[in-house]
């Protein structure tokens, strides 16, 4: 339990550590920004503040100074702008301003903190900010500010419209007819010179009805030197982050790299069991005190033991089974002999199997005894293939000695026959040597066609391919020999699937084949019984199977069945079952025959489609 939970946080580690680094960037980022918007709109609000201070400071002196101007009896053509110019450079004394101007609606600056270096015109882009003033305001409570960079410089604009006169004293003004100025002090007469003044009213209200603005222009040093140090902090924040992400990363890469070894580790091991399980040797392995350690799956299919029986357990449980018990019999010593021995082993499913037993010793690093290994290899298939070998080269020197005696044979008896026959016409039909020479010259040709049949055998046969209905074929043969089974008493059945597909094939051999099938079952059958003919499909081959219920074959000719002239019956040549075999082999096919003494024998033909 305590290992499953080791492995469990090594799984879930790295995804935490993941987690955690991830909310530990969100909280600061967004502490990060929160501060730095803060301290920015802070800093906008005291700039902002700054110029709204000055913008009314700038229009209340302005308008003082002009309305003393008037009372003095001064002209507004001598008063405006200069009185606004001398509180414009008043005012840029204050720390932190660029430049204070007075603008008309059409950019021109009419005066400015700068008189030295005044410019005659705003630029385009402070034409656009000015003109996005409110229109519906004409007094300077409506303030616009921006941040810009123009000439490659951080400043802060503020603006406002500044009207000359005010409206309550333009009121007042327009309200007043001259009859009522009657004192004689300093206001009345400059009520009195102005208003005896030709165009005084129009001057004002020509004056009034422009629109003007007052820009106010701060240096954003502070500001920018403020928000430099804010972003200094975060890019520190962001290193101390890095380090930790780096810290973290590592340590996700060691614990993935561990996780990543324990996953090979599994794999390999799996795989392991896998190969263990899946190779087609039986291997049994025990430990230093005997006990078996490995038992895979092909030691079960020959040994017929289960898995669960023998892991854990001793070879005892291999009693009933001598030759491996005796393989364990010196276990616990180092043996440094290869053990081997060639055995017959029953499997579970009845099979007998020819197994070559191996015993190895495990022997470790320091040449101490760990273990025994025993292999079981499965010679069954190579046995078989050795008495196929052997058939074969049997087969082909018997072809070629067939062959040879079929030549020198067949000379001297067409001079038999050929006397014979002279014999033959030297007698009446009714004496007796006529009789005696009609024999002599059917045994000739008897003989003469046991040859033919030798030397088909032994020859390379050309086949003549087409596509074959192999249920028609099959058709054709059950009824051919419909007469032959009934009077045997003998019952045809055939199975056959709805469709079958075609085979590339000589129609006539395997028609020969087939007969020569047919006609065997029926002969095995003297007390009558059933023939079976069905046919089945695989993926790439059609099958037959001819199954009869006759005497059936004794196991120990079973494998001399397909060789020349080994016959059961005593008019049979031998050549029937060798030629069908023959045949097959020449369609890249393949024959199998197993047959049970009195239960019936089944012909497996099977050939690629």
């Amino acid at each position: 339990m305590q290992l499953l939970k080791r492995q469990h946080l090594a799984i879930v580690s790295p995804w935490v550590l993941a987690a955690a680094f991830s909310l530990l960037t969100i909280i600061i980022s967004v502490f990060a920004v929160n501060n730095y918007r803060r301290d920015k709109a802070l800093m906008t609000d005291i700039l902002l503040e700054k110029g709204v201070t000055l913008i009314r400071f700038v229009a209340s002196s302005a308008r003082s100074s002009i309305f003393s101007g008037l009372r003095q009896g001064q002209d507004i053509d001598m008063l405006w702008p200069r009185k606004v110019q001398r509180v414009l450079e008043h005012a840029s004394e204050q720390p932190g301003v660029n430049i204070l101007a007075l603008v008309n609606s059409k950019g021109e600056i009419l005066a400015d903190s700068l008189p030295v270096a005044r410019q005659v015109h705003v630029s385009e882009e402070t034409q656009k900010f000015l003109a996005s003033l409110d229109k519906d305001t004409s007094d300077t409570k409506t303030f616009s500010f921006r941040i810009t960079n123009e000439n490659k410089k951080s400043v802060f604009q503020v603006a406002a419209f500044f009207p000359p006169i005010g409206k309550r004293f333009l009121n007042q003004f327009r309200l007043m007819p001259p009859s009522l100025v009657s004192r004689d002090n300093n206001g009345n007469l400059m009520m009195r010179h102005h208003l005896s003044s030709p165009g005084w009213r129009e001057k004002i209200e020509a004056l009034n009805k422009d629109r003007y603005v007052v820009l106010v222009e701060l240096d954003m040093k502070q500001f920018n030197k403020r928000l430099q140090r804010q972003k200094l902090e975060i890019i520190i924040l962001s290193i101390v982050l890095l380090l930790v992400g780096f810290g973290g990363w590592l340590s996700l890469l060691t614990l993935q790299g561990l996780k990543g070894s324990q996953s090979r580790l599994r794999r390999v091991e799996a795989f392991r069991d896998i190969l263990i399980s899946s190779l087609p040797v039986g291997l049994i392995a025990t430990d230093t005190k005997g006990g078996i350690i490995l038992y895979n799956k092909f030691s079960k299919k020959l040994t017929g033991i289960s898995e669960k029986k023998a892991l854990g357990g001793d070879p005892a449980v291999f009693e009933n089974m001598p030759d491996i018990h005796a393989a364990f019999e010196t276990e616990g010593t180092p043996q440094e002999e290869l053990y081997q021995k060639e055995v017959q082993l029953l499997s579970d499913a009845g099979v007998r199997h020819t197994v070559q037993l191996s015993r190895l010793t495990i022997i470790d690093s320091n040449n101490s005894f760990v273990g025994t290994l025993l292999m079981m290899q499965d010679l069954s298939q190579v046995k078989k293939l050795e008495r196929e070998l052997r058939r074969s080269e049997r087969l082909a020197a018997l072809g070629k000695m067939a062959a040879g005696v079929a030549h020198e044979l067949r000379n001297p008896l067409s001079s038999i026959k050929g006397l014979a026959l002279v014999l033959q016409s030297k007698f009446s039909s009714d004496n007796n040597g006529r009789e005696t020479a009609d024999i002599l010259v059917q045994e000739v040709e008897r003989l003469n066609r046991s040859i033919s049949e030798l030397l088909d055998y032994a020859r390379p046969q050309k086949l003549q391919k087409v596509d074959v209905d192999l249920h028609n074929l099959l058709n054709k043969g059950v009824s051919l020999l419909g007469i032959d089974a009934e009077a045997a008493g003998v019952q045809m059945v055939t199975d056959f699937p709805e469709k079958l597909p075609l085979v590339r094939a000589d129609e006539d051999k395997l028609n020969q084949v087939f007969l020569n099938l047919f006609l065997n079952s029926i002969q095995a059958m003297e007390s009558g019984g059933a023939l079976t003919i069905s046919t089945m499909t695989t993926e790439k081959s059609v099958k037959v199977i001819v199954s009869d219920t006759g005497c059936g074959i004794e196991e120990k000719n079973i494998g001399r069945v397909f060789d020349p002239y080994f016959t059961s019956k005593p008019e049979g040549t031998g050549l029937g079952m060798a030629m069908s075999a023959k045949i097959v082999e020449e369609h890249g096919g393949t024959i199998v025959l197993k047959s049970i003494v009195n239960q019936g024998t089944s012909v497996i033909v099977e050939v690629p489609c």
